[in-house]
C-alpha cells in the first residue's frame, strides 16, 4: 500500500526537466465596461415567447384526393346525420385533438371530449384551404374564441372564426 501511495506521489510531481508551466495567453480584444451614455442601450434585453400549435386533419369527402372506389364495411354504413346546437363562444386550445374540413365554409374541430365543433369561417374563407390541418396561435387565456383568434392554414390562407355550433348525431329510427 505504501508503494502505491508513493508511486502517485511520483506521478503527480513534476518532473525537473519540463519547463514551467505557460501562461494563458492575452486576450484579443479588450472587454471594458460600458460607460453611462451606453448602459442603457448596451444591456437593454427583450425576451418574446410565441406559442404555436398545429392541429392535424382527418380525411373527410372534401379533402380525401386519394380516394379510390372502397368497398370497406364502414363505407357501406349510412353517413351519421349531425344537427347544429349552440355552442360555447371558446373552445380551450388544449382540447382541440383534430379538424375535418367537411362543408365549403366550416371546418369541424374534433375535441378530446368527443365532441364536434362546427367552426363557421368569416366570409371569403374556403374550409378546403385547411386540408393539411391549421395552426394557432396561443393565447393568454389559452382558448380559441368565436370573433377574435384566427386559424392558419399551412398554404398561407388565415381565417377568422365567425360562430362555433355543436354537432350531435341525430339517430335515424326509421
Amino acid at each position: 500500500m505504501l508503494t502505491t501511495a508513493f508511486l502517485w506521489f511520483v506521478a503527480a510531481a513534476p518532473a525537473a526537466d519540463t519547463a514551467a508551466p505557460v501562461a494563458p495567453p492575452e486576450p484579443l480584444v479588450a472587454i471594458t465596461a460600458p460607460t453611462t451614455d451606453q448602459a442603457s442601450s448596451f444591456w437593454q434585453v427583450v425576451i418574446e415567447q410565441q406559442l404555436i400549435i398545429r392541429v392535424p386533419a382527418q380525411r373527410s369527402q372534401l379533402n380525401n384526393f386519394a380516394a379510390g372506389p372502397s368497398t370497406s364495411r364502414r363505407a357501406t354504413e349510412l353517413p351519421v346525420i349531425w344537427k347544429e346546437k349552440k355552442a360555447p363562444k371558446c373552445v380551450a386550445m388544449r382540447n382541440i385533438l383534430g379538424m375535418q374540413a367537411v362543408q365549403r365554409d366550416s371546418i369541424d374541430i374534433i375535441t378530446r371530449q368527443k365532441q364536434r365543433l362546427r367552426a363557421q369561417l368569416n366570409r371569403g374563407c374556403r374550409a378546403l384551404d385547411f386540408y393539411a390541418g391549421f395552426y394557432m396561435q396561443g393565447s393568454k387565456d389559452g382558448k380559441l374564441c368565436e370573433d377574435r383568434d384566427e386559424i392558419h392554414a399551412r398554404t398561407g390562407a388565415k381565417c377568422e372564426i365567425d360562430k362555433f355550433r355543436l354537432m350531435v348525431p341525430v339517430r335515424d329510427d326509421d
